[in-house]
């Protein structure tokens, strides 16, 4: 009586709720809901937590519009996993491998009778010689069945055997009805865009700001590279300066992070100069690629004015007084500090004239680029092998060592531009650039440059997922102005 009073006193009658009751979409609802519960009860008994974490990854954003330098991107074919294991006795083992370490052996200290050690090794071996394992690089996934103990020893049954050689290759061997079967996977690499940016601050370096911003070292070589022939990054940055940067993250199908691909837009805004460098990566229909900037002109000159990125300039070019003589000398050239054994790049494309000894230099090699241009280095440790009198080098290959050779009071690289027979500042000289683009390069350039700034603007906006999507043939021509 007192319910059915309560209930009155709502407004709800027994045949309100029996209307209620026979409607099919709540008797979908009630049958769903209990669904949830049971499988949401299986799931969480196996995994002994209120909420397994395969199904927390399996809603994990496939794209991120953050930088997910150091996060893989999660497959949602993870949630395939949930439904085969709640069903299944299957154990799967992930093991690495290791020194002495063969399929037989892996496979037998997890239980597998040594006939299916055979089975699976023959499957394999016309797809993969099973001795070119490599230690602590590949990777062995194994299933196996449970079936109980025979003799005191744990008995089971070989389901599956993946040998994992890297994100994007692995060799995979199944068992079927008719044995086992193996085939390769081959993954493609996807790329997603990623927008860097960053401001100087006092006591800081561009790498360092770079650094907390999340962008790679290797991207940042390459914004070092790309820059080198315009900036010196030792003595033209200050507080305040500017950089933002687009590059590529790679993954594999999977969803394995594969690390950071090509440096397709970067830009340096420099106060001290009211200057600010933007420049383009464009591939030219002969596969070659250069930087350029928004009107086509090439970044890259016919030398570099700093060889070492980052390298401290401990003496500058003109008159100085020598650390060991006592007396004011010509310096004719430039000093970059740097531990002994830093690589030394050729500033520039040429021919090497000169390897060896001179005194107060060293060891000392001298490359002519033209008619015009020579660089010359010294102080070295030792020189590179294989780089010879009449060797033929090219811009950035590595030709000598840095050491403290000769009359040098520490270990750095004495670096000289020679302008027609005689040493200019390397600093301050002005170099002509080698790679400008002209006739119809420069329209497909043009092309190249707009997507790109798109592109760029889309990162700005979290719209990353689009970014790679963008097809410059399709749009409005008035979104570029």
């Amino acid at each position: 009586m007192l319910y059915n009073e309560r209930m009155k006193k709502f407004g709800i009658s027994k045949q309100k709720i029996k209307n209620c009751v026979t409607k099919p979409h709540f008797q979908v609802f009630v049958a769903s809901f209990s669904i949830c519960l049971l499988l949401f009860f299986i799931v969480s008994k196996q995994s002994g937590s209120n909420i397994p974490p395969r199904i927390q990854d399996a809603f994990d954003p496939i794209i991120s519009t953050q930088n997910p330098v150091n996060k893989n991107i999660k497959p949602i074919s993870s949630v395939n996993g949930i439904f085969s294991s709640m069903f299944s006795n299957t154990k799967e083992h992930i093991l690495p491998v290791k020194n002495g370490d063969s399929i037989a052996s892996i496979l037998s200290n997890l239980g597998v009778p040594y006939n299916e050690i055979l089975d699976v090794s023959k499957s394999i071996n016309p797809i993969f010689k099973l001795s070119d394992l490599r230690p602590d690089n590949d990777k062995i996934v194994v299933k196996v069945k449970p079936l109980g103990e025979e003799n005191g020893k744990a008995k089971v049954q070989l389901s599956y055997l993946e040998i994992v050689k890297s994100p994007i290759y692995r060799i995979i061997s199944t068992r079927t009805d008719d044995g086992f079967k193996t085939v390769e996977s081959k993954s493609n690499i996807n790329s997603e865009l990623v927008r860097g940016e960053g401001v100087i601050e006092k006591g800081a370096s561009l790498t360092q700001i770079a650094i907390q911003n999340g962008i790679p070292y290797n991207v940042i070589d390459k914004f070092y590279e790309i820059f080198s022939f315009d900036v010196d990054f030792e003595r033209d940055i200050y507080p305040g300066d500017k950089f933002q940067i687009m590059y590529e993250q790679l993954y594999s199908d999977n969803g394995d992070y594969l690390g950071s691909g090509n440096v397709l837009f970067a830009s340096l805004y420099l106060n001290s100069r009211r200057t600010e460098f933007r420049l383009f990566r464009y591939e030219n229909d002969k596969g070659v690629v250069g930087y350029y900037d928004e009107d086509g002109k090439g970044a890259s000159k016919t030398l570099k004015k700093t060889p070492i990125n980052g390298a401290r300039i401990s003496s500058k070019y003109g008159n100085r007084k020598h650390p060991i003589l006592g007396y004011s000398k010509a310096h004719k050239g430039v000093d970059f500090a740097a531990p002994t054994g830093t690589p030394i790049p050729a500033a520039g494309s040429g021919k090497v004239v000169y390897r060896g000894w001179i005194n107060g230099y060293g060891n000392y090699i001298k490359v002519r680029h033209n008619g015009t241009y020579s660089t010359a280095y010294a102080h070295l440790s030792r020189f590179k092998p294989e780089v010879k009198v009449g060797s033929q080098v090219k811009q950035g290959q590595i030709i000598g060592y840095v050491g403290s050779t000769g009359l040098s009071t520490g270990p750095h690289l004495h670096y000289e531009i020679i302008k027609d027979g005689i040493q200019v500042n390397p600093l301050s000289v002005k170099l002509p650039s080698i790679q400008n683009l002209s006739g119809e390069e420069v329209k497909n350039f043009a092309s190249v440059r707009d997507k790109i700034n798109i592109q760029f603007t889309v990162l700005d906006k979290n719209f990353s997922q689009f970014a790679n999507l963008i097809d410059i043939k399709s749009i409005d021509a008035d979104m570029l102005k």
